[in-house]
């Protein structure tokens, strides 16, 4: 094979791996958000159950009042505590994304340009701009990683406000 060949193909090899990588982890979050899901519905189900049978059970009206408000503060006390279980799992999974993101941008971007000085070497002698292009793809990478940092960074810190918005509330005292 020629050189330059076996480099666009070594690139590729790279690139499908670090894919790989990537649908790896989203089927593993996507298999652990399903079970979740499944047993929030198997416990409000289960829950919606016992509620009935102590409906069908109430003698008096006066009893129906309390025994309703009761159910009515546990299903508000499961649906908080499902909600911030879900939030902490999705905020895991952002995080761990965004580090995933983060680690193969910045490998994508090492790799590129050090594939581009590569082609570049290998590349044939006195093609006129051949040097041109190799620098603005070079110059083009570097501000996309520029830019690709700007963004993360900028999400980071919405993630981490919106993380303390959570546990502020998950700390505020319940209402009676």
């Amino acid at each position: 094979m020629i050189p330059m060949f076996e480099q666009a193909a070594e690139m590729n090899r790279a690139y499908m791996a670090n894919m790989l990588k990537g649908v790896d982890a989203a089927v593993a979050y996507s298999t652990k958000a399903s079970a979740f899901g499944v047993k929030a519905v198997n416990d409000f189900a289960a829950s919606t159950a016992a509620d009935l049978h102590a409906l069908a059970a109430v003698k008096t009206p006066q009893d129906l009042v309390p025994l309703r408000a009761k159910q009515m503060e546990e299903k508000a006390e499961w649906a908080t505590t499902t909600g911030r279980q879900a939030l902490d799992m999705m905020s895991a999974a952002q995080t761990e994304a965004m580090q995933f993101a983060e680690a193969q941008a910045a490998d994508a971007a090492k790799s590129f340009t050090a594939n581009i000085d590569k082609l570049a070497k290998s590349a044939p002698q006195g093609v006129p701009g051949a040097e041109y292009a190799m620098s603005a793809m070079k110059a083009g990478v570097e501000t996309s990683m520029a830019a690709f940092e700007t963004v993360a960074k900028a999400t980071k810190e919405g993630v981490e406000y919106a993380g303390t918005q959570v546990k502020a509330a998950a700390k505020a005292p319940k209402r009676k």
